[in-house]
């Protein structure tokens, strides 16, 4: 059951999935996407991801991978209504029965020791007073296989931070590191979260992570 007053106060929470059945199906048909792009691998969905390092895919073609995934994402699959579908009774809860979801659902990859990661950021300003970010991982996310998230009161000290001009945003990045929540979460859950929030992502030293 989501926590308004904890949500309220920290900007976020991680939350389990009211229809499970919606997001491991969403989950097969990128993963089987994934495998004929790849040209093979494990038929289990979580092995696959979670050994994708494996397949040796790397700089330009890794890139062009994640593309085809995210045209195949937005052309052939509602992502978007199958998330909300799958939390639908917290995000009613968060956002109204009144929902605009984006067009295109972002996919991260993130293999074990690749330096190209998403750097220490905000997604605001925010489209709306309203908006909730819905991040998804498609595997179990521990550790550095996850990402850095500030609560509401460190990402206003993060920010001070930035008045720095020679070393606020180093500064900021290992704050975030170091005071950020790292995120445990089996696949099935959601970290939902004020898109003002700072978070981070840091190099994979475990195995893999497939975000959505």
């Amino acid at each position: 059951m989501m926590d308004m007053e904890r949500f309220s106060t920290r900007g976020y929470d991680i939350l389990p999935a009211g229809n499970l059945e919606k997001l491991s199906g969403l989950r097969q048909e990128i993963f089987l996407k994934a495998r004929e792009l790849a040209g093979g691998g494990s038929e289990d969905p979580e092995e696959f991801m979670d050994n994708f390092h494996q397949l040796e895919i790397r700089g330009p073609a890794l890139n062009t991978m994640r593309m085809e995934l995210i045209r195949y994402c937005t052309d052939k699959l509602n992502v978007g209504q199958t998330v909300f579908e799958a939390f639908e009774d917290t995000l009613l809860r968060l956002v109204g029965p009144d929902v605009v979801v984006q067009k295109t659902a972002n996919l991260v990859i993130q293999q074990p020791g690749d330096p190209d990661r998403v750097p220490t950021h905000r997604d605001a300003p925010q489209n709306s007073p309203f908006e909730v970010v819905v991040w998804v991982p498609l595997v179990k996310v521990y550790a550095t296989k996850g990402m850095y998230v500030l609560d509401r009161d460190k990402t206003d000290v993060s920010l001070g931070m930035l008045q720095d001009p020679d070393s606020g945003y180093q500064n900021q990045s290992k704050f975030t590191v170091d005071e950020g929540e790292v995120l445990d979460m089996p696949f099935g859950h959601a970290l939902m979260f004020w898109p003002g929030l700072v978070h981070a992502v840091d190099i994979n030293l475990n195995r893999k992570l497939a975000g959505l």
